[in-house]
Order: C-alpha cells, then structure tokens, then sequence
C-alpha cells in the first residue's frame, strides 16, 4: 500500500475516534506510522486529508449504482434494489459521523462543495442514478407506469440515510439480518404490488 492510502486509512480511524475538531496530523502521522512532515508530501492540511477520506465512504454505493445499467431487464427489479438499499445503508452507517461533522465547518462544506461541482458528482447522484435505472425499467414494463422513478429513488435512499442516522444517534449497531430486513419492508411499501 503506498502512502497516500496509508495516510488515508489511518486519518479514517483517527477521524472516526476523535472527530474532526479533535484530530491532529500529529496523531494521524502516529497512526500512519511517517513522520508529520511526510503527511505534506501528499495534503496541504488536516482539512484536505478529511476532504480526501470523506469523498472515499460512499464506495460500497457508488460500486453498487456502477453496476446498475447492467442489470436492467435482467435480475428482479426489487432484488437490484435491495443490493442498492444495503449499500446504501451500510455505506451511511460507517460514515455518518463523518458526514454530520462537515456541516460544523462551513469553509470545508464550501470547499467540498466546491470539489464535487469541479468533479461534477455530489450525493445528487445517487438518486439520480437510481432514478435512470428505475426509468428503463419502466420502459421495459417492469415497474407500474403511475411509478414516479425520482420520487421512489429519494424514498428508498432517504429512508436508508434516515435509519442510518437513527442508529448512530442511539448508538445501535444492526445485524445483517436486521438491515436486509429493513430494507425488505421499505421495498414493500415502495413497490406494493410485486415487480418483475
């Protein structure tokens, strides 16, 4: 593993132990096991390396959604979604903390802004990745017609993000079991009617 990611991993861990008002390079050098310097070498600041390991912890979703346009008219609509809703899930669970702690620094919310318009993403994207999924499966007629496919995709990714926040507020940790059926009961109440 080269540096960069050494640095990355261990800034993670570091992050999601202390949060981000509490951590330092020091510590996550510490952690990496370089020297402080050696962090510069690779990012300007503490800000840049949070920047670089938030923009990473959506990677079970973004695979998930890559995979998408290839299953249309193929696998079970609902169980394509399910895969989608338990990386979702999984994906926000894991970096709730990280994702809550950028809106108490306004100037590294701007400037992550600011990154995913350059890059052109943003968590937008997801939805409107599902969304482009639900609709082919429409035109293949495996959706009701009256399906609103942006409405559904906000639905069931809303509801992954708002369970998500529910258990680390508690301080809950699901089992496998316990997610798949969540999200089994959210795909029921989204798609009442079986979809093929």
């Amino acid at each position: 593993m080269d540096l960069k990611n050494k640095i990355s991993e261990a800034a993670e861990q570091v992050l999601l132990t202390n949060g981000l008002a509490k951590t330092t390079t020091k510590e996550i050098a510490r952690a990496a096991g370089c020297s402080e310097g050696s962090l510069y070498n690779h990012f300007r600041n503490k800000e840049d390396i949070f920047l670089h390991v938030l923009r990473g912890q959506l990677k079970h979703l973004m695979g998930t959604l890559s995979s998408l346009p290839n299953l249309v008219g193929k696998e079970p609509v609902l169980k394509n979604l399910e895969q989608v809703s338990l990386a979702a899930l999984g994906d926000f669970s894991n970096s709730m903390s990280l994702i809550c702690s950028i809106f108490s620094e306004p100037d590294i919310l701007l400037r992550h802004r600011e990154g995913f318009t350059t890059r052109n993403e943003g968590p937008h994207r997801a939805n409107e990745a599902v969304e482009a999924y639900l609709l082919k499966e429409k035109q293949y007629g495996r959706i009701p017609e009256e399906m609103d496919p942006r409405a559904a995709a906000d639905l069931l990714l809303g509801s992954c993000f708002q369970h998500a926040f529910q258990l680390n507020f508690l301080g809950k940790v699901e089992t496998k079991e316990e997610q798949t059926d969540f999200v089994s009961r959210v795909l029921k109440t989204l798609f009442p009617v079986e979809s093929t």
